[in-house]
């Protein structure tokens, strides 16, 4: 059996990796407890819920959805978009229902991208950015996020045969890992920079609801002239606690929509139109709904920042996301540091270099676990004398 080049170019994916290294642990013995992986811990929305019940019930639902989602679905985006950002969408040409967001930024990239094409990814990012453009036959350029410019790419040290020679960008914020957050000021940088060199700028949003203390994350197609070159991608899975239901949206320019659209028509079949209905009751959730899951997390974050500061980290407090993201202790490198919160702590968290080179010296710890729990990663820390100011 010989199998395709292109998959001795992907690493190993980092969220199986650390799913493999879990069950090794459980099967010592260990009790663990993960903080490695962005999946809510607590339920969905109950409406939501009942919605799906009524729907898997509708014997209208049991055949194969539109491609592009039911008109239904694609209007309540549309209108979700309008109340949230004030941008104004036609259901019919910038509007498409997915599979969650993991799929369609995938897809995105056999859309647009051909051999020796270069694509502008986060680094460190999600690693489908990356691993996608491999698919797809080109070249990812690693676009390096660091702390002394707030964890935001510097689009002029990007050199300009590169520039021309990329199809896409990939922007994420808030971001994934960082938990950093990005203005419209940043964003019409973006917007003018992929205009400049005919790229089609992608804007994943993911955790566009997860955010605190009175901050509201931004569009890019709030940004004047976005439209002629960017989308957004937008998921279910954490506004709502829909991690399992995989449904989303992608918005904006309604070539690169169609674009895409034409990929999807080829490789699936839609969205199951039940989900899409339950999805629609996501949007008329009470905002207190939303606002109490914010402040679980909200809590989490901050007794895990104050246990951290304990430890010796030097944590300022985020403005979204469920995500801590942290430097590992100096002569560590990351992998070194997490096999030791493994193997002493028993707590799983993942290196920072699995989400890219310039992830080297950090690790993230994902908020998806009660306060109790986080309270006893903190301790098993102190008792096995993890600190930041620990050495070999």
């Amino acid at each position: 059996m010989r199998q395709s080049q292109r998959l001795d170019k992907i690493p190993p994916y980092l969220f199986a990796e650390i799913d493999r290294k879990i069950a090794e642990a459980k099967a010592k013995g260990h009790e663990i407890i993960s903080l490695g992986i962005g999946d809510p811990d607590t339920p969905t929305i109950p409406s939501v819920v009942e919605a799906m019940h009524k729907a898997i019930d509708n014997p209208k639902n049991h055949d194969y959805p539109p491609y592009n989602g039911t008109e239904a679905f694609r209007k309540a985006s549309c209108d979700w978009m309008k109340k949230r950002f004030g941008v104004t969408l036609n259901p019919d040409t910038e509007m498409l229902c997915n599979i969650g967001s993991k799929e369609a930024i995938a897809h995105v990239f056999f859309a647009f991208v051909d051999e020796g094409d270069y694509t502008l990814v986060p680094d460190p990012g999600y690693p489908v950015y990356k691993n996608a453009t491999i698919f797809a036959g080109g070249t990812p350029y690693s676009m390096p996020l660091k702390a002394e410019n707030g964890f935001l790419p510097d689009f002029d040290a990007i050199p300009e045969e590169i520039a021309k020679k990329s199809k896409l960008m990939f922007l994420n914020y808030p971001n994934n890992p960082t938990a950093a957050v990005a203005d419209l000021d940043f964003y019409k940088k973006a917007v003018d920079f992929c205009k400049k060199y005919d790229i089609l700028l992608c804007s994943d949003m993911a955790y566009s609801e997860m955010t605190y203390d009175g901050y509201k994350a931004p569009s890019v197609l709030q940004v004047e002239g976005a439209m002629d070159c960017a989308i957004e991608f937008y998921s279910h899975s954490k506004s709502y606690n829909m991690t399992g239901w995989r449904v989303g949206f992608v918005c904006g320019n309604a070539q690169a929509v169609k674009a895409l659209g034409t990929i999807k028509n080829n490789i699936d079949s839609g969205t199951f139109k039940a989900i899409q209905e339950a999805a629609i009751e996501a949007y008329n959730a009470p905002s207190e709904q939303i606002e109490k899951l914010n402040q679980m997390y909200k809590e989490r974050k901050e007794v895990m920042e104050e246990g951290l500061r304990d430890l010796g980290w030097s944590v300022a407090p985020s403005k979204a996301t469920f995500y801590l993201w942290l430097p590992v202790p100096e002569g560590f490198t990351s992998e070194e540091f997490v096999t030791v919160m493994l193997e002493k702590a028993h707590v799983v968290v993942p290196p920072g270099n699995g989400y890219g080179k310039c992830g080297e010296g950090f690790f993230r710890i994902a908020l998806t676990r009660p306060v109790d729990e986080l309270r006893e990663a903190l301790r098993r820390m102190k008792r096995a004398g993890i600190s930041y100011k620990m050495t070999k």
